[in-house]
């Protein structure tokens, strides 16, 4: 009888539905204030010029690629959320797709490399279906580690160099991988006699190493508003307080049980005997390491949030799956051993990502959707509009013509500009103040999007809380769900 399929094929064929059905969940989600910012910008710049200097709203930055992604994705999806996630995700899987090929030599290659991917969907899948450029970012480094294989195993330099260049354009986080590929293809040269002897080689590096210094000075110019106004991005911080935040972004991005694996891995992968691809990946990416350690210590590289290094994770999902893969088939006990060990705490993470998607878990940073169809479904109403949540509003708006029948008050300013990074929270109370003195008389409504107000860690709900009191408001929460809330309110009719 005829085999059409073994037990390797047939646990890769479930691990993959399983990773499907979570990143359908992932796209169904809200639109949150960072991607309502970034879409801003989408929906009005229609010029070429505006794509290609700093974006005129809400202090935005975007590598220009990623602006005419979602450009023409908006001209196809208009406004849909779930299609235009999905695009996104279509488009990051085409650039991880040749990082398959390193596992084609395993026999439970890509059943290791999924149940790796599922265990960190809760992270990386979230910025694979963002509505920002973080995608090219995970997909960049994806993209190098099929270059270093290439480079490794075809004796193939020239896709190194392409690739250094093309991901210098994609993201700015890149820019850090693009550097390594270069200094990894200067090495690769000298170890191969690439010097002098082929001048092709040469061209080939000078012409990368001239594409990823322009894109590293133009990336600052893009970028230029997000780093000067706001004060978590400046250097000068004190060195615990530069590895606090950066230990933070880290285990955000990684979650516990890939962190554990990825430093156990390349911790074993300096004593195991295998100097192949698998080494030489891993000590690239500890050298990347390194330079994210000293850019945060020293502040050229202000990581402060898991999006700011989740590139570093593809690097841990393919060492952590190669790793395993060789320790379990290696004849010394202890490698073997600590390989299902690194196994079963993957698998363990796998498990558990399955049954939070199975009992529906909840994906949103912001429970945006229930909170506008409420608002659609409304009598025409007056509403104060909290300044985080005007960028969601703007974008709702456009998503649905039931929302326009309300009158919003707005006093959040849009616009891109220079600010003082020491003035961000005393300006963002003043202009809860000033919303509260543009208060409509008799009944209205206080619309809260972005803020958590059990879990507030900026003092924002008092200052609410004292406006409330100052004019002698009563209110009731009409609706409260995940990290929003729409609020009835009635003060009194003099502006005293």
């Amino acid at each position: 009888m005829k085999k059409y399929f073994d037990l390797p094929t047939l646990c890769t064929g479930i691990a993959l539905l399983f990773l499907v059905s979570i990143f359908l969940s992932l796209a169904s989600r809200s639109v949150w204030i960072d991607e309502a910012m970034l879409l801003k910008n989408i929906i009005e710049v229609n010029t070429l010029s505006g794509f290609i200097r700093p974006l005129p709203y809400y202090d935005q930055a975007e590598p220009v690629p990623a602006s005419f992604f979602f450009k023409a994705a908006m001209a196809i999806f208009h406004y849909d959320i779930k299609p235009l996630r999905l695009s996104v995700l279509a488009a990051s899987v085409l650039m991880i797709l040749p990082v398959c090929l390193l596992f084609k030599k395993y026999k439970w290659g890509l059943f290791v490399f999924l149940v790796a991917i599922i265990g960190n969907t809760f992270s990386s899948g979230f910025h694979v279906t963002e509505l920002k450029y973080y995608f090219l970012e995970v997909s960049g480094s994806f993209l190098a580690i099929f270059a270093i294989w290439e480079a490794e195993e075809n004796k193939n330099i020239f896709w190194t160099l392409l690739i250094a260049a093309i991901i210098s354009l994609i993201g700015f986080s890149t820019l850090i991988v693009s550097g390594g590929l270069l200094g990894y293809a200067f090495l690769w040269c000298l170890a191969n006699r690439e010097f002098p002897r082929r001048s092709a080689t040469i061209v080939a590096f000078l012409c990368a190493a001239a594409c990823v210094a322009f894109s590293y000075l133009y990336m600052k110019h893009l970028t230029i508003y997000q780093l000067s106004n706001y004060a978590e991005y400046g250097g000068g911080k004190s060195l615990l307080v530069s590895m606090k935040s950066l230990g933070g972004a880290i285990l955000g991005a990684y979650g516990k049980a890939l962190l554990i694996t990825s430093c156990l891995s390349s911790i074993a992968l300096f004593a195991f005997n295998n100097r192949g691809f698998i080494f030489r990946l891993n000590l690239f990416f500890f050298a990347l390491v390194c330079v994210v350690v000293a850019g945060r210590v020293f502040g050229f590289y202000p990581a402060t949030y898991p999006r700011h290094v989740i590139w570093l994770v593809p690097f841990s999902l393919v060492i952590s799956s190669c790793a395993i893969l060789e320790f379990t088939s290696s004849q010394a006990k202890t490698f073997k051993v600590l390989g299902w060990i690194l196994f079963v705490v993957l698998a363990l993470q796998a498990g558990k990502a399955c049954y939070k998607n199975l009992t529906g878990e909840n994906y949103e940073y912001t429970a945006n959707n229930s909170l506008y169809e409420y608002l659609a479904k409304m009598e025409p109403s007056n509403i104060l509009v909290y300044p985080d949540a005007q960028p969601s509003l703007e974008y709702y708006l456009q998503l649905d013509d039931r929302l326009k029948k309300h009158h919003y008050t707005r006093v959040l300013d849009e616009t891109t500009q220079t600010r003082d990074p020491a003035m961000e929270m005393p300006t963002f109370f003043s202009m809860i103040r000033t919303l509260f003195e543009l208060r409509p008389a008799g009944e209205f409504y206080l619309l809260l999007s972005h803020l958590d107000r059990q879990d507030d860690d900026k003092g924002i709900t008092a200052v609410i809380e004292t406006e409330i009191k100052k004019f002698d408001c009563q209110y009731t929460s009409v609706l409260h769900v995940h990290n929003a809330e729409l609020l009835r309110m009635h003060c009194r009719v003099d502006h005293e």
